[in-house]
């Protein structure tokens, strides 16, 4: 493995506690490792920036506000941030909770599209989770199916983590931080809300129930409602255009269902749903019995050796681009 992917940090020690394993995953920015906190007997995961991006003041920061938001959310759908600290070069790592279970990009290519109350319940769940988020002032902006991590417990229940806060704007955000980002594109492409493919930096929760409402129709479509040859017409399409209805691909679907997704994804923020809360709310009485949805979809998850699941969040092809 290349230098770049930080390989030198596999089997070091950090501040005499943190014990690094092998690679678990490479995102766009960053590296995750398998590690052992010796203090505790714990395994957990230790994420770092990849050597390139060591010094790179924005992401940095970006990782900062990551730990920042699991200390000051304090749900259990967010991952918790054990400690923070330096490596030896001065730049950060955080130490995660270790998860095991499968993510819903990867339960649906094994399964295919899904039941709606299924995706109805998993979505209710991310709402919650994103109200508590909202509540304290941060806006998630990359709320997709390779985000949201399922597990069964020990008991059959399902547990429900929203991933990668890595990109979630605030709104404590400095003005210059909020300079530095008029005009850029976070999130990624396929899921952003109209609001974030303009490059606006002040968006608020509407704009995390837009993707969750894109992330609905693909998982029960198989498909996203938009796409493009390139990253900027389907920016320009998300800006400019309806998004098709899920009722229309799904002829057989109750019409509920695709009232709450077509109201997720209006194109308007004001005619959306006014908050998480609000979309969970609408979508209760589509999960049927919910103790019983909530155990066939653990029953369905796979668990896989723990790792994280790494994407880039922000695209590098995006990180300049306005579409007007």
């Amino acid at each position: 493995m290349a230098r770049a992917d930080r390989a030198e940090l596999s089997g070091i020690l950090l501040d005499d506690r943190f014990q690094l394993g092998r690679t678990l995953g490479i995102g766009g920015t960053s590296v995750v490792f398998e590690a052992d906190d010796l203090s505790t007997g714990q395994a957990v995961v230790v994420k770092v920036l990849r050597d390139m991006f060591a010094f790179n003041v924005e992401l940095i920061r970006r990782m900062r506000r990551e730990a920042e938001v699991a200390q000051r959310v304090m749900h259990p759908g967010i991952v918790p941030v054990y400690s923070e600290g330096m490596l030896d070069d001065g730049s950060p790592y955080l130490v995660l909770e270790r998860l095991d279970g499968e993510c819903c990009a990867r339960l649906l290519r094994r399964i295919g599209p899904m039941e709606p109350r299924h995706v109805a319940a998993i979505a209710l769940r991310a709402a919650a989770i994103l109200h508590a988020s909202h509540s304290r002032g941060y806006v998630h902006r990359d709320v997709k199916p390779e985000h949201i991590v399922l597990a069964a417990t020990p008991d059959g229940f399902l547990d429900v983590r929203l991933l990668d806060f890595g990109v979630c704007a605030s709104d404590t955000a400095d003005e210059d931080e909020r300079k530095a980002e008029r005009g850029r594109v976070y999130g990624t492409p396929a899921y952003c809300s109209p609001e974030q493919a303009r490059g606006k930096p002040d968006v608020d929760g509407r704009a995390d129930v837009f993707s969750l409402g894109t992330t609905m129709f693909e998982m029960m479509s198989g498909r996203v409602p938009f796409v493009g040859d390139n990253v900027a017409n389907l920016l320009r399409r998300i800006i400019r255009e309806d998004a098709p209805r899920i009722g229309l691909l799904l002829p057989e679907l109750d019409l509920r269902f695709d009232t709450v997704v077509t109201r997720a994804m209006a194109r308007g923020p004001q005619d959306r749903f006014p908050s998480a809360r609000a979309m969970a709310r609408a979508m209760l009485p589509l999960v049927g019995d919910r103790r019983q949805t909530e155990h066939e979809i653990a029953s369905m998850i796979r668990h896989r050796s723990p790792r994280q699941d790494l994407v880039p969040t922000v695209r590098e092809d995006l990180a300049h681009l306005a579409v007007a």
